[in-house]
């Protein structure tokens, strides 16, 4: 198989509709927590803005109720005993409701972090075994058949996990093309001949939960094709070490599945939610019954609402790491990461043109929503870095609020030297 051919194509179709990544969301959200203040006042990735129309909402509620007792009605007061132990019963659905969501975050955050230390250590063992005695140009081409296919395993699995935001099914990426491509639509339900197989009509999501296991099944006979392939082909037990590797790696992708397709169950979020809606809502009847001033009673409606309903929203936000928002883990940033490791490695044991021919082959990843662009070279980026120093201020400013710098920082990294210093000074 010629990697330099079928290079995916860079036409503004709807395989390039990626969304657009801020530097926010590329290196997450920075605090310094011993900085107090800082903690405090925050709004970038803050629940603030999230959690503000509940308080108001509350504390308006608080001042109607008091408006009601003094003028139409005079006992309107819930009684605090049952509403403690209310309180008691809604710390703890809280409670298992914020942590069954993080235990469910961390594990993804485990499996991806599996699939990205699977990826390398293929490759690096790969390159490692088979490069004593196979300089020859067949050798070459089996290892950048192992390193395209691993890495085209792990970004149809990027794929299938920005699915639920992105919308872009496997089979629609630009890096999935030529022989890969046409296996997957062959030996997938995509392919009309294979209907007449299918138990359900299947959704396009659960679809696309296919195709990474279609190219581990290329991945793995790529590896097994060795004995014919290279002039001293690798030992059993190497070839068992690299198909280990395969097998760790979908043991993490079958984890993924679950997370995705295995929500937190539905009768313990209503549960959780009825309750602290009620518990929250009913809070300033209950102080009526309390001789402090209204704006007493407002301020602790204020900071009740604030922290019972502000963690239920956490809960929710923790429950789908993977999108748009601030807090988001993006796993494609950390997934190109992993890919020019490969580069550097297959670079390494077969030199730059065989490099050159897999990166082709992944296409432009990072500004794949923007084709139109071309990343600067290495010399350019080098002497943009020397001459205009401001060039790096927007990343000094991203502690602050760095979503406010992500325009003027991707202007920055597109234009050349001369455009760059221009918009910098100008800034």
């Amino acid at each position: 198989m010629d990697l330099a051919m079928s290079s995916p194509t860079t036409s503004g179709d709807a395989r390039h509709k990626y969304r657009a990544r801020t530097p926010s969301q590329s290196h997450g959200i920075l605090y310094d927590s011993s900085d107090h203040l800082s903690i405090l006042t925050q709004l970038n990735g803050s629940i603030w803005k999230s959690i503000i129309g509940f308080c108001v909402l509350n504390v308006g509620l608080a001042i109607t109720v008091h408006l009601l007792r003094d003028h139409y009605f005079d006992r309107i007061e819930v009684s605090d005993q049952g509403h403690g132990f209310m309180g008691a019963v809604v710390a703890f659905l809280l409670v298992s409701r914020v942590n069954t969501a993080m235990a469910r975050y961390n594990e993804s955050c485990t499996n991806l972090g599996i699939m990205f230390n699977e990826s390398r250590e293929l490759i690096t063992v790969m390159s490692i075994l088979s490069a004593d005695g196979n300089a020859d140009e067949e050798s070459k081409k089996w290892r950048l058949e192992v390193a395209y296919r691993t890495l085209l395993l792990l970004r149809t699995c990027m794929a299938v996990v920005d699915y639920p935001t992105a919308g872009i099914p496997p089979w629609e990426l630009p890096e999935l093309n030529g022989e890969e491509l046409e296996d997957v639509r062959s030996n997938t339900y995509l392919n009309p001949q294979t209907r007449n197989l299918v138990h359900h009509e299947r959704t396009e999501f659960e679809e696309s939960l296919r195709v990474p296991t279609r190219i581990a099944f290329l991945l793995r006979q790529s590896i097994h094709s060795h004995s014919k392939r290279l002039q001293v082909p690798l030992e059993l037990i190497f070839e068992h070490r690299c198909l280990t590797n395969v097998d760790v790696f979908l043991n993490a992708y079958a984890g993924m599945r679950k997370f995705l397709t295995t929500p937190v169950p539905f009768p313990l979020v209503q549960m959780t939610r009825t309750f602290n809606f009620a518990y929250v809502f009913t809070v300033p009847f209950v102080l009526l019954s309390d001789d402090s001033s209204i704006y007493a009673h407002c301020l602790q409606v204020f900071i009740l609402t604030y922290g019972f309903v502000g963690l239920e929203l956490v809960a929710i936000e923790l429950d789908d790491p993977f999108g748009d928002d601030a807090n988001d883990f993006d796993n494609l940033v950390v997934a190109e990461t992993v890919m020019e490791d490969v580069y550097l490695t297959i670079r390494n044991i077969d030199g730059e043109e065989a490099s050159r021919k897999l990166r082709e082959k992944m296409g432009h990843v990072r500004v794949a929503n923007r084709p139109e662009e071309a990343a600067p070279s290495e010399p350019e980026a080098m002497e943009s870095d020397v001459e205009n120093p401001r060039e790096s201020e927007p990343f000094d400013s991203l502690r602050s609020d760095r979503a406010e710098e992500s325009e003027r920082f991707h202007s920055l990294r597109a234009v050349g030297v001369e455009e760059s210093s221009d918009m910098t000074e100008t800034c």
